[in-house]
């Protein structure tokens, strides 16, 4: 992206023959003088001029400029050194890579009176501060840079945050801009889910209005996105590619698709594809056939969806879907947003750093209010007895992978009986215990902890599923499988249920809930007659453990309790 026209830098170039560099400088203008190639991949100012014009408003930042307080006797003239030429790519990326996040800077020579100048062109991130590698949070001060104060860092991420580009205006004729088959699709599609009859359906105007593409009249970003033509989208906001492939196990490829669409078209391409690859397979199970897609269809259509409204869209780019299918892979340019990370994107709230995109595409049912979308892909991959989607970011892209084509049969026959009944919780530890028969309720908690931490809601899960019990013996308390439905989870060993396993389970339960309990209190929890058998019966159990002595004693839950 070019911050200037290279005419504009030229006569930049051309005042400092005959004026001090430094009064030229500015808050959009830093000239630098560098000895060579590897001096300037070394300095490690740049990086920080980088940082402080991006948080500002952006600017160019011209090498080949002496500092004008080196100038002899007035000789401006001087000033003008040049800077020897290289590769502008490697220049590029050894910059993008002092700073965090990624920015899209832009190197480029110019060629001014026989010698050549190189610009660099510095993108301002209206939704993002840009750090160096090291840390270090820069602005720009009148001519000069420097490290933000620390109070300044606050506001300027109070300000980030209310900062939202997809409803950014554009000067642009809005019909002239969209792309005709995509808004005759999305009128039709709104005027159905609002039920309007022929006289009373709006213009398509209001129509545009009402879903938030123009705002007064006047067509925003997310319009643009959401119903622009390819080549508008391009020229005004940026190069959005997507590609859709798909591949046997052999590495043989069915599909290798790349367009420029809007995202109303973007995502009818992204499901044709879809379709074609993920046909159904036959599952044998006790006698009778059934068949299950390779990936559900549900939990694409959350992924990719989600891709769309939270890419960084500052930032060209490819929303990738890779499809072996075995597994799926969602790329999309950006880094998670507003707290959310791999590990909590399934409790934290929904944060949207497009947030007129998001709107827009609720209009159409495409983004769900409630933040339902993670735990519907999650669902969607959980009920064939697949993994949950791991999530990570990674090289400036936040990609979702999903486990495809395998199927645990007796959880999809249990499931699809009444899909409605399981939640994440229940369809996690059932996942879990195939096969396994059991698993400690240390290592349950682990495997659900993205979801929830709470005890209560494990224990409710497990007193709902009617296929699984609690069991306890002085080693710990399990979750099991219950013996008549070994053969359904296809478990060859039952796990052996001791004699005072419902005393073991009710003790671990009264401790999860208030922490610890005295000598008495357990007597009259487990119904003992006097407080030796209690005794004798904490001191078996290793799942947990005591603090003070004689009767000041308090017995409370070992973290690694049930460990095998």
């Amino acid at each position: 992206m070019r911050i200037k026209d290279q005419d504009s830098i030229r006569e930049i170039i051309a005042a400092c023959k005959v004026t001090p560099s430094e009064s030229i400088e500015s808050e959009e203008i830093e000239f630098k003088e560098y000895r060579d190639i590897q001096a300037l991949n070394n300095a490690k100012d740049l990086a920080e001029e980088v940082s402080a014009l991006s948080n500002f408003r952006g600017g160019i930042i011209i090498i080949g400029i002496k500092d004008s307080s080196n100038v002899i006797n007035h000789n401006w003239l001087s000033q003008l050194v040049g800077f020897e030429q290289g590769d502008v790519i490697e220049i590029e990326q050894r910059l993008k890579g002092k700073l965090k996040p990624s920015l899209e800077i832009c190197a480029e020579y110019l060629d001014f009176e026989s010698k050549f100048y190189l610009i660099i062109h510095v993108p301002h991130r209206r939704d993002s501060l840009i750090t160096t590698s090291s840390g270090k949070v820069c602005i720009r001060d009148g001519r000069s840079s420097r490290p933000m104060e620390p109070h300044e860092v606050r506001q300027a991420v109070n300000n980030l945050q209310n900062y939202d580009w997809s409803a950014d205006i554009l000067d642009l004729d809005v019909i002239a801009c969209l792309d005709t088959i995509a808004l005759d699709e999305a009128y039709e599609d709104y005027c159905r889910r609002k039920q309007y009859s022929v006289e009373s359906q709006p213009d398509k105007c209001a129509f545009l209005e009402a879903i938030g593409a123009t705002n007064n009249g006047s067509l925003t970003k997310a319009g643009l996105l959401f119903l622009g033509k390819g080549n508008f989208i391009k020229q005004w906001l940026g190069a959005y590619e997507y590609r859709f492939s798909c591949k046997t196990r052999s590495e043989k490829l069915l599909i290798n698709e790349v367009w420029e669409e809007c995202i109303w078209r973007s995502i009818k391409f992204a499901k044709d594809y879809f379709n074609t690859c993920n046909i159904n397979h036959e599952i044998k199970f006790k006698h009778n056939n059934y068949y299950a897609p390779i990936l559900d269809d549900q939990a694409f259509h959350e992924a990719f969806i989600n891709a769309i409204v939270h890419r960084d869209y500052s930032l060209d780019g490819m929303i990738s879907i890779d499809f072996d299918i075995a597994q799926m892979t969602i790329t999309n340019p950006g880094s998670f947003y507003g707290g959310v990370t791999s590990e909590n994107i399934v409790i934290h709230p929904p944060r949207h750093r497009n947030k007129a995109l998001a709107k827009l595409m609720m209009q159409f049912q495409l983004v769900d209010r409630a933040g339902m979308g993670i735990k519907r892909m999650g669902l969607g991959s959980l009920i064939y007895g697949r993994e949950f989607p791991r999530f990570a970011e990674s090289f400036d892209c936040v990609e979702v992978a999903m486990q495809a084509e395998s199927v645990l049969p007796g959880i999809f026959v249990l499931v699809q009986g009444n899909p409605e009944a399981y939640g994440l919780i229940d369809l996690i530890l059932i996942n879990s215990l195939y096969r396994q028969g059991s698993i400690s309720v240390n290592e349950a908690q682990k495997r659900i902890r993205s979801i929830s931490t709470s005890w209560k809601s494990l224990k409710e899960s497990v007193e709902k599923i009617e296929q699984i019990e609690f069991c306890g013996s002085k080693e710990g308390v399990y979750i099991r499988v219950k013996p008549t439905w070994n053969d359904f989870f296809d478990i060859r060993k039952t796990f052996s249920v001791t004699p005072t396993s419902t005393k073991h389970v009710k003790l671990y339960d009264y401790l999860m809930e208030f922490e610890e309990a005295s000598n008495d209190e357990i007597t009259t929890l487990l119904e003992h007659k006097n407080s030796n058998h209690t005794s004798k019966f904490l001191k078996e159990a290793k799942y947990v453990y005591r603090i003070g002595n004689s009767r000041n004693s308090r017995w409370l839950i070992r973290k690694d309790s049930g460990e095998k």
